[in-house]
């Protein structure tokens, strides 16, 4: 990020939209010095700014942080149908806004990775999808199901581990799977069974899940997940706590279940080279806002790093891009 460069493309838009830089600064209750700050290249907007600066002067916060419209690109070629549609979805907690306009489509089959800052609204968005939080504004589209109006139909596709492994730890693994298919309504345990098989769990699925590793919970996790057959995988953190070697045998599991069985999966962490390695793309969160969705190939191709691409959008972490107000 050129403050300088940012500065100018800020009180170019500015004027384009026929606004002062008192306009500005009464819109967001700061002095119009810091507005002037900004266009000077003193200082750059702090990210609280950048979303609703980005849409009072109708660019992507992105445009602002590299201080150019974007130029346009070839539009990625899809012939997967979508899964999952959020539109316009905001979330609040009393009076405090923790997603921000948040738009997207997934495709049958990819696997996408949610990355952020602390508090940047990740867990947030996963527990919106999944209706445990109910969006303030917006629609959740899930394989055409409206998540608020027809909630069976399209929770039915989307199974999830968010919040840790959920088992319960005084039964054992195969007694947890009997659970689930209870409350799944399924009576033939045969795509489970091949399932604990894949996941390598045969040796410890008649023992008690509290004398499992970690590893061994996140695997049965997803056992647990996948066993309503979904089109769509939420996971929250799930290479927390796994040695290299854990982190290696999920990354492969997850790429086999998604072109092979086609679930899309939607998945968060801070292991930004797993993340990489893992994801055909990753969508970056910051203040509750959508900073960027970018195509791992495409970043390759021009020799960045997710590292990169993502301390340069966010500067390491919330309220970090900016400086005084």
């Amino acid at each position: 990020m050129d403050p300088v460069k940012m500065g100018k493309f800020i009180a170019e838009l500015r004027k384009e939209k026929g606004l002062s830089q008192k306009d500005i600064a009464n819109q967001f209750g700061i002095n119009d010095s810091s507005v002037s700050k900004w266009e000077r290249g003193i200082n750059a907007p702090d990210i609280y700014y950048l979303g609703p600066l980005s849409e009072l002067l109708g660019v992507s916060i992105k445009e602002l942080l590299n201080g150019e419209r974007k130029k346009p690109k070839k539009q990625k070629v899809r012939n997967q149908k979508k899964v999952l549609e959020l539109k316009e979805v905001e979330k609040k907690f009393k009076k405090k806004v923790v997603l921000k306009n948040i738009s997207m489509t997934i495709y049958e089959g990819e696997i996408v990775g949610l990355v952020g800052p602390n508090g940047a609204g990740k867990t947030t968005l996963l527990k919106s999808i999944l209706n445990l939080y109910h969006i303030s504004k917006g629609e959740i589209i899930v394989m055409g199901r409206n998540m608020h109006s027809d909630f069976e139909d399209a929770i039915s596709k989307i199974g999830s581990l968010v919040d840790g492994p959920s088992s319960y730890s005084y039964l054992t693994g195969m007694e947890n799977m009997k659970v689930m298919a209870l409350l799944n309504h399924q009576k033939d345990l045969r795509y489970a069974l091949a399932l604990v098989e894949k996941f390598k769990l045969n040796n410890v699925i008649h023992k008690k899940v509290k004398t499992y590793s970690l590893g061994m919970k996140q695997r049965l996790g997803l056992v647990l997940a996948l066993m309503k057959k979904p089109k769509i995988l939420l996971l929250d953190e799930p290479m927390n706590g796994l040695d290299p070697l854990g982190m290696k045998e999920l990354r492969e599991l997850l790429k086999e279940i998604s072109q092979k069985e086609k679930i899309s999966i939607i998945m968060s962490s801070h292991i930004l080279s797993e993340m990489e390695n893992v994801c055909d793309r990753i969508i970056i969160l910051d203040n509750g806002y959508i900073i960027d969705d970018l195509e791992i190939e495409e970043m390759q191709n021009q020799d960045k790093t997710l590292e990169e691409e993502f301390f340069t959008l966010t500067s390491g972490s919330t309220n970090q891009i900016g400086g005084e107000v």
